[in-house]
């Protein structure tokens, strides 16, 4: 099989100085190192002319090999971001918060360098700086799609910019239009093809910065390629051979394999690191979708299709299957695509005004395991571009939908920084993915997760207001370490007027039940879940079971429905209309034995995230002390002081870029000498920490 990578549209770790995550990333760089030396061995057997005279295939960007196939990847503003509330984050809707970016740093795997002088990226702080790092030193040429993706993630939103719609002839002209998520977040960047002698996966352990988006996406399926023996100059190829296929509907979309399990290797062994990756561009390319063009239809070596052979279906025919290897691991986030909510401030209002994107893959893994996870804004996506400092471009693909859900994983960071003071604070992969799920916006046809929307569209607002929430023990947000049979169980009582919802989450170790032979792939149905735990929720009164979604194996494109739980480490119940004041009673457990990426036997950390609940059931060391403990006057020119009943431990200052500034442990606080401006106090008692802000004048 032949498989584009394809883009959609010295520093290392910090925990990397601590010995045995030194060691276990030395381990890695090994296992990556031998898996590229076999790939390229393969592709070195595999390739030939017929191929090479139809597309530009090399060696830099191959995915995984094996016997029957090469894998490849290819690469697949301001609306965009009022679509899922980002507008919010930056504006100080969250608790006095301005959550751009300040002191935040972001890494892109794309398809080559970033125009570090576009306008763009200026650091205003420094003049004659700008806010992009090359982590390969010039080795890679400039590549628009970078920029782009770059833009949509730190585009300061420079200019006005007028652009003209190829396709609608629409003159769009808006303030600030190319507005990123956080306009002042710092990038760095790195290609994710190797030539420079390291795969991506070998990348991400060199320059990965814990935060890292993916813009490109396998190919197993139809693809337009440039064809110049046809009227148009294009043609369509067929990326898996199809002499392995006994079916037209047979496919390797979904197939979880080699880029998978190290995806899953990364984020088992460096728990701190978040990696979001599109889903693809993949729905609906084929001979029945281009019919009209009787494009060459080509095979994976490069011949064409002859009369009699097997002619797979269009990509997606039957409205599922078509996420690529690569981004169908278990512990990253994977982003869909949706149209630009045509409502009059871009915003959501209704399930139905969420549309998905025609090109944006579907899922579900083959096991049925919920994929994509979110679906963000990607079409039609205003950016920077080449060829000069001021140009722009509009954009369509899951490139610019996974790089929203990106900015906003930095802002809920940079939230959780300003709130403790502590600059160098990272969340683990699992309470990221249980803040961003637990609070999407419903989308699709039914209630609950599907194959084309995954858990709903991104609500950066929401997503903050729950970090917020967790901060100050309003709500329960634990991480917990799950041992071996012995159940995990809360009391919980629910609120009055809000639907009562439980998340659990997990990093979960690489599936090693991986395949090889094509003819196995298409069928493979087995669950990639090493660690299955298991969430319910009991009403305690009548004893009645409330069970966790999941996608109907048997109708992966209908409803979610309610049962256990077996192919996905998400976990959610949602309970609608719980009985106002009824207690509830939430039990983890888990099947068999926990182990380790080692198979050695281990206790499993994973993330509880419940709210819809009043503050009675939390015990009495997690009440919110914000009830009990104040500060005043919050706007002063020199004494603030603090009111609690309980025994205060420390009061800290914090500037708005997370830096302490001040701190005591008397309830009088002298910020006369502090510059005018807006501060937060940490105020730390023996009950717990309160948050206030307050403004020296």
């Amino acid at each position: 099989m032949i498989m584009n990578k394809k883009l959609l549209s010295i520093t290392f770790f910090t925990f990397l100085l601590n010995v045995s995550y030194a060691q276990n990333k030395q381990e890695l760089l090994e296992k990556f190192r031998l898996q590229k030396e076999k790939n390229e061995a393969l592709f070195n057997k595999k390739q030939n002319k017929s191929l090479r005279k139809l597309i530009d295939r090399d060696i830099t960007t191959i995915v995984a090999a094996t016997d029957q196939f090469i894998v490849y990847n290819k690469l697949i503003d301001d609306r965009a971001n009022s679509a899922s509330n980002i507008e919010a984050l930056q504006n100080g809707f969250i608790n006095g918060f301005s959550l751009n970016g300040e002191n935040m740093e972001i890494t892109i795997f794309d398809g080559g360098r970033i125009l570090s002088t576009h306008q763009e990226f200026r650091d205003l702080d420094n003049p004659d700086q700008n806010r992009i790092t090359d982590l390969e030193n010039g080795a890679q040429e400039l590549n628009s799609h970078a920029i782009f993706v770059a833009g949509v993630i730190a585009g300061e939103g420079f200019v006005d910019v007028t652009l003209t719609d190829s396709q609608t002839g629409e003159q769009i002209q808006t303030p600030h239009i190319a507005k990123g998520v956080l306009p002042k977040t710092k990038i760095s960047s790195a290609g994710y093809n190797d030539i420079n002698g390291l795969n991506v996966h070998q990348k991400i352990l060199s320059f990965g910065k814990h935060i890292s988006n993916h813009s490109y996406a396998a190919e197993l399926g139809w693809s337009i390629i440039s064809d110049q023996t046809h009227e148009t100059g294009q043609g369509l190829l067929f990326s898996t051979p199809v002499a392995y296929l006994s079916s037209p509907n047979e496919t390797l979309f979904g197939v979880y394999h080699e880029a998978d399990s190290n995806f899953d290797l990364i984020s088992y062994q460096f728990p701190t690191y978040t990696i979001v990756k599109g889903a693809g561009n993949e729905y609906g390319y084929g001979p029945g979708t281009y019919a009209s063009f009787n494009y060459n239809l080509y095979k994976e070596d490069g011949i064409k299709f002859e009369e009699g052979d097997l002619i797979p279906h269009d990509n997606c025919q039957t409205g599922a299957y078509c996420i690529g290897l690569g981004s169908l691991a278990k512990n990253i986030i994977v982003v869909g695509a949706i149209d630009i909510p045509q409502t009059g401030d871009n915003k959501v209002t209704s399930s139905s005004e969420i549309i998905h994107s025609s090109y944006s893959s579907a899922g579900p893994r083959k096991d049925g395991a919920i994929k994509p996870d979110l679906v963000a804004v990607g079409t039609r996506v205003i950016g920077p571009t080449l060829p000069n400092n001021t140009s722009y471009i509009i954009g369509s693909g899951t490139s610019y939908s996974s790089p929203k859900v990106t900015g906003v994983v930095g802002a809920i960071t940079q939230l959780k920084r300003l709130l403790t003071g502590d600059s160098t604070y990272y969340f683990n992969s699992d309470e990221v993915k249980a803040f961003l799920l637990h609070t999407t916006q419903e989308a699709g046809l039914f209630d609950g997760p599907d194959n084309k929307f995954g858990w709903g569209l991104l609500d950066a607002k929401k997503a903050a207001e729950t970090v917020l929430a967790a901060h100050n023990k309003e709500i329960v947000f634990e991480r917990n370490e799950k041992v071996s049979g012995i159940n995990y169980e809360k009391l919980i009582t629910a609120n009055n007027d809000k639907e009562l919802k439980v998340t659990v989450t997990w990093i979960d170790p690489a599936a090693k039940n991986i395949l090889e032979k094509i003819e196995d792939l298409v069928h493979d149905t087995s669950s990639k879940l090493v660690n299955d735990l298991d969430v319910r929720v009991f009403d305690t009164e009548t004893n009645e079971e409330h069970l966790p979604w999941k996608l109907d194996l048997a109708n992966v494109t209908g409803a979610a429905i309610k049962g256990d739980n077996t192919v996905d480490n998400i976990e959610q119940i949602l309970i609608k209309n719980p009985v106002a004041g009824r207690k509830y009673k939430v039990v983890v457990s888990n099947k068999g034995d926990l182990i380790d990426d080692n198979d050695a036997l281990s206790n499993q950390n994973y993330t509880l995230l419940i709210t819809g609940i009043t503050l009675e059931n939390l015990n009495t060391d997690e009440v919110n002390v914000k009830s009990i403990t104040s500060v005043y006057p919050t706007i002063a020119k020199d004494i603030i002081h603090v009111k609690t009943t309980e025994k205060i431990q420390k009061v800290d200052v914090i500037d708005l870029t997370g830096k302490l500034v001040l701190s005591t442990k008397t309830d009088r606080v002298n910020v006369s000498s502090l510059p005018v401006g807006v501060y937060i106090i940490n105020i730390t008692t023996d009950k717990g920490v309160t948050t206030k802000k307050i403004v020296k004048q």
